[in-house]
């Protein structure tokens, strides 16, 4: 399982959309990329505009890419991400009874993502909130919630079924088809990386990475998943936060190293994340330059660009061509 992340679209805040530009044209082309390219098998679709996942997924099947699909509703309540992923279920099972090899996630680092699990009006709150006392037992209320999830979509979607799981959480996996992990090396599991993916595999199902990557500045290899918070939004234009240096080598040599982990120890597979992210444009200017705290294999220019990311135009990092030796062998 040689993958990608590619976002469908999620509306992370009023007026910031991860995919304001949406056209056939754009997408056709850029999962073409992903198999001729990056040298990819298979394709992990995530995101909130759920109908997109058809164009996607039937675009994916004709390239010949295997499809994970991965429904993401932000700071949802439980009993609207169930209806989400009963449409997710539903889509599903429509591109699977189209010949496309489909496997459907019940959403991805829920006790994060979902409301009611922590503690948190949003979820930068339940972030910062596992680390506190009041989110104690978050990972019984995360596996009924998961039953619940289960009980939902089986009735609608007949393929294999996983869940993306955040590193602090700790997931039963009987009933579930594979072992899935948003696996990302930092600073605090360094030393234990080869280890935690052997710990995936113990069940002894096939133990997916559905997110590996790092950002593009230097230092970012450390920060793991959090290396997007480079970027200050508290201005009316966001802005790269001071001392964060770009650095394309260090997201490359991190995705090398990690891969090269992943395969020694036996991961049936992995997704990178991600191919592109529009909504942080690369920039000339150091303050403006939001790519830098992308995880994307690809770099874009923003609207007022004369080559910016509607005309089609991306340039390759020097992670994508590491990703794609990788994918190659």
């Amino acid at each position: 399982m040689k993958g990608v992340n590619y976002d469908v679209g999620i509306p992370w805040a009023p007026g910031f959309d991860s995919r304001s530009v949406w056209r056939p044209d754009l997408v056709r082309a850029e999962l073409q990329l992903v198999r001729d390219g990056l040298r990819c098998n298979s394709v992990l679709l995530y995101g909130s505009v759920l109908e997109r996942f058809v164009e996607c997924g039937r675009f994916a099947r004709e390239l010949g890419l295997q499809v994970w699909l991965s429904p993401r509703l932000i700071d949802g309540t439980q009993a609207e991400t169930l209806s989400c992923f009963g449409e997710a279920a539903r889509i599903a099972e429509q591109l699977r009874s189209e010949g496309t090899a489909v496997t459907l996630l019940l959403g991805c680092e829920l006790t994060v993502f979902m409301a009611g699990l922590v503690p948190g009006a949003g979820f930068e709150d339940r972030a910062k909130a596992l680390e506190q006392a009041g989110a104690e037992g978050f990972d019984v209320r995360l596996g009924e919630f998961l039953a619940r999830a289960r009980s939902t979509v089986r009735p609608l979607f007949s393929g294999p079924l996983s869940y993306s799981a955040g590193l602090w959480e700790t997931v039963d996996w009987s009933d579930f088809d594979v072992v899935a992990s948003n696996l990302y090396r930092y600073s605090g599991n360094e030393a234990t990386y080869a280890a935690d993916v052997r710990r995936l595999r113990s069940s002894g199902k096939p133990a997916v990475v559905t997110e590996v990557g790092c950002a593009t500045w230097r230092g970012a290899a450390s920060a793991g998943p959090m290396g997007h918070e480079a970027i200050d939004w508290s201005g009316e234009r966001p802005r790269i936060s001071p001392g964060h240096v770009r650095d394309e080598q260090e997201q490359a040599t991190y995705l090398d190293q990690a891969l090269d982990v992943l395969e020694a120890e036996g991961a049936h597979g992995a997704f990178a994340f991600e191919l592109i992210s529009p909504s942080k444009p690369h920039a000339a200017e150091a303050e403006y330059d939001l790519d830098l705290a992308s995880y994307a294999l690809l770099k874009v220019y923003g609207p007022e660009a004369e080559r910016g990311y509607a005309t089609g135009h991306s340039e390759r990092k020097l992670a994508f061509d590491v990703v794609a030796r990788h994918w190659a062998r």
